[in-house]
């Protein structure tokens, strides 16, 4: 029988998990996407390529959050929370990436047969982050990636069997 999940038990499942499933509205439609993140002090750090995710966040900022975790079929634990979407630009971008490429770090390959500059290929982001109005001062579009941050406001938890 499913249980509620205490503050400790979804801290526990945002920290540990390795995909999340960001809900979101694109124009007036439900889109949910996996998108890999960082969690610390209740909010979650994500980088994104410029795309139809970024531009229905920056439409609709209010998200939906979506982490699980099955072992087996009666032992598994999911986490749904709610927050804001803000993009990050400068020193929080990248003190954002640097959560994420420490986060990341350990799935990287180490052998020689890696391919070169996988950890900081993951997030070419470092000539991040323009906002929109600086494509005038630039004169040219960013296709750089996004930064951002999910400051959630309210979770919830379940789960089945014991962990």
């Amino acid at each position: 029988m499913p249980t509620e999940m205490n503050r400790d038990e979804i801290d526990d499942l945002l920290t540990t998990a390795l995909v999340g499933r960001l809900g979101l509205i694109d124009e007036d439609r439900p889109y949910v996407v996996p998108i890999s993140y960082a969690y610390r002090d209740g909010a979650v750090y994500c980088h994104s390529a410029q795309g139809r995710k970024v531009q229905a966040l920056r439409s609709h900022s209010e998200v939906c959050f979506e982490v699980d975790e099955l072992d087996h079929i009666d032992r598994w634990r999911s986490v749904i929370a709610w927050g804001h979407f803000e993009q990050l630009v400068g020193a929080d971008a990248q003190r954002a990436m640097e959560l994420l490429v420490d986060r990341f770090r350990p799935l990287v390959p180490t052998n020689a047969d890696a391919h070169q500059g996988a950890e900081l290929g993951m997030m070419r982001t470092l000539d991040i982050p323009r906002l929109p109005e600086a494509q005038a001062t630039l004169g040219r579009p960013s296709t750089a990636a996004v930064v951002f941050r999910v400051d959630l406001h309210t979770l919830t938890g379940r789960a089945e069997g014991e962990w």
